[in-house]
């Protein structure tokens, strides 16, 4: 796969209008009339990402090929949340390329402080088109929303008079954010990096660690903490051990949980206590300390 660096991010939400409220309300009896029309846009949220994504990505690409950035480097958007509440939305700006690659091809073009600048000026122009995208797909989607659940014969709807069912053009109201801190953060700077790839399994008897990586694993070291509550906070002298000289890539291992020994170099650590228990485990190599959470019942 791919690297892709993260250059911006996105917000938006929409809420019913106080008009399309009050539509709603000559439809009691109807699905999408409850919460105020709340389930009508999650019912549909995967029509307003599209118009979401696709709105901020047409946008940017132009934006970007003005500015001179290559085709074969134009930043997409790319949807990574959707919620309830009324409807939210979120994405990222991705450029193809690891942090260098990215700050090379941008400050080659502009200084990375202008380019986002330029990306943020964009936010109250982008929340008016978005708004307007939106209120139409919404009108587009409702109508017969209406029609075919009023020809479900084994649901009953109570329609208000003619005169009245047009829906509002202005149903649906747009909050819309942009955060371009990600690319005002890319920086030159020789970087001292360090990525792990575990998986760590605990049961009442054994702990099981795997290197899902290509590299080995060096001077590793193994902890393990106990508590009847979850706890946030503790002394790692209070921890019960065990090291591990290496393991190699792709390579797992399993332990019995009686053979980790505290400070002293004692044996003694059970899980074999009569409850559930929040088990924390901390692995540490010579570049880094990370921590796993369990929860035994």
């Amino acid at each position: 796969m791919e690297k892709k660096t993260v250059i911006a991010l996105f917000r938006a939400e929409l809420t019913t209008s106080d008009a399309f409220r009050s539509y709603l309300e000559l439809f009691p009896d109807a699905w999408f009339s409850r919460d105020g029309g709340d389930n009508f846009l999650a019912e549909f949220g995967h029509q307003w990402n599209s118009v979401f994504v696709d709105h901020l990505r047409d946008v940017f690409r132009h934006h970007f090929r003005e500015m001179g950035v290559p085709e074969d480097l134009l930043p997409t958007v790319e949807l990574t949340d959707s919620r309830r509440g009324s409807w939210i939305m979120e994405a990222a700006l991705t450029m193809f390329g690891g942090v260098g690659t990215v700050y090379t091809v941008l400050k080659g073009i502009s200084e990375l402080s202008e380019i986002a600048d330029g990306i943020e000026k964009t936010k109250n122009r982008l929340r008016k088109e978005l708004q307007q995208s939106f209120r139409k797909r919404v009108v587009e989607r409702i109508e017969p929303t209406i029609g075919n659940l009023g020809n479900q014969q084994d649901q009953p709807l109570r329609f208000p008079s003619p005169t009245k069912m047009a829906p509002p053009s202005e149903s649906v109201d747009v909050t819309f954010s942009i955060d371009a801190r990600p690319l005002r953060a890319l920086t030159p700077d020789k970087v001292k990096s360090h990525s792990i790839h575990l998986a760590v399994g605990v049961s009442r008897s054994f702990l099981s660690v795997e290197n899902l990586s290509d590299d080995s694993l060096e001077n590793l070291r193994i902890g393990l903490f106990k508590s009847k509550t979850e706890r946030h906070n503790w002394n790692f002298a209070d921890a019960h051990s065990k090291s591990v000289p290496t393991l190699g890539g792709r390579q797992s291992i399993a332990f019995s949980i009686q053979e980790f020994r505290d400070q002293s170099g004692n044996d003694g650590f059970s899980l074999d206590d009569d409850c559930a228990l929040y088990v924390d485990c901390w692995l540490q190599d010579n570049s880094g300390i990370y921590l796993f959470n369990f929860y035994l019942e």
